[in-house]
């Protein structure tokens, strides 16, 4: 074999011939080189080290692939949270923790039932109410306390209902409605958030109590059914909270203002 061949084997040939895995001949000092270069490698990487080393980089990849399941897990806990917070949030709007720019959509309805006697859910069509404290509006909470000469701006929400009568009860059992602005005008409702209606209104010497109702439909309503429904229930001990009977798809809520001496 002439020197030239040999300094062409590659180095992994002459490792496989000398441990009998492949098929060739080795010279002394092929052998002798390849012996020194293991020494070598062992010097400088003992066994026992390299071991240690390959168990440490396996415990660490596992350490690590843990970690990634529970970042997984924890960035997925923040928003399970949130919602159950919000759901906290929603069912109990009465709550003294709730915001304070708008009465509770709940804590407005009278019943929480729609005229078929279905349980509203979600966010449902309401009102609310603000009282002129000056230059200031004053965001009001059913049941809200007020007094003879408080000046009240009264808004709804339509919430996807596409029209809607507001009147109220008195404890006089007086029958005031405020919108539509007459009996035969239109109920067609705006969208997007609080409409206030075009005039506010002032509490007169009534006693006890001034329910505003607000009742809903998909499709145009008989305000003048809604008047007469209030003055059936005028006459019962429980007019603050008994509900109308409307007809089928017509929904009702309510919000209640407790009247106070002045």
């Amino acid at each position: 074999m002439s020197d030239k061949g040999t300094r062409q084997r590659p180095a992994l040939h002459l490792e496989q011939i000398a441990a009998g895995e492949r098929a060739g001949v080795v010279d002394e000092a092929e052998l002798a080189a390849l012996r020194a270069s293991d020494a070598a490698i062992l010097a400088a990487h003992p066994a026992a080290a390299v071991a240690a080393e390959v168990e440490r980089r396996a415990g660490r990849r596992i350490a690590e692939a843990r970690a990634n399941r529970q970042r997984m897990v924890w960035f997925g806990l923040p928003t399970a949270v949130a919602a159950a917070a919000v759901a906290i949030v929603m069912l109990r709007p009465g709550d003294p923790a709730a915001p304070s720019g708008e009465p509770s959509v709940l804590g407005d309805m009278s019943q929480g039932e729609a005229g078929d006697g279905v349980r509203i859910k979600g966010l449902a069509s309401h009102l609310v109410i603000h009282r002129q404290v000056g230059e200031v509006a004053e965001p009001l909470r059913a049941p809200a306390r007020a007094g003879a000469g408080d000046v009240l701006q009264v808004s709804y929400v339509a919430a996807g209902a596409t029209h809607g009568v507001v009147a109220s009860l008195d404890g006089a059992g007086v029958v005031t409605l405020h919108f539509p602005g007459e009996p035969g005008g239109s109920t067609a409702l705006r969208q997007g958030g609080a409409v206030r209606l075009a005039q506010a209104y002032e509490l007169d010497a009534a006693p006890n109590f001034e329910r505003f109702v607000f009742v809903t439909a998909n499709g145009p309503l008989d305000a003048s059914r809604v008047v007469a429904e209030l003055k059936t229930i005028a006459a019962f001990t429980d007019a603050t909270t008994r509900p109308l009977q409307l007809p089928a798809g017509w929904a009702q809520s309510s919000f209640l203002v407790e009247k106070v001496s002045p």
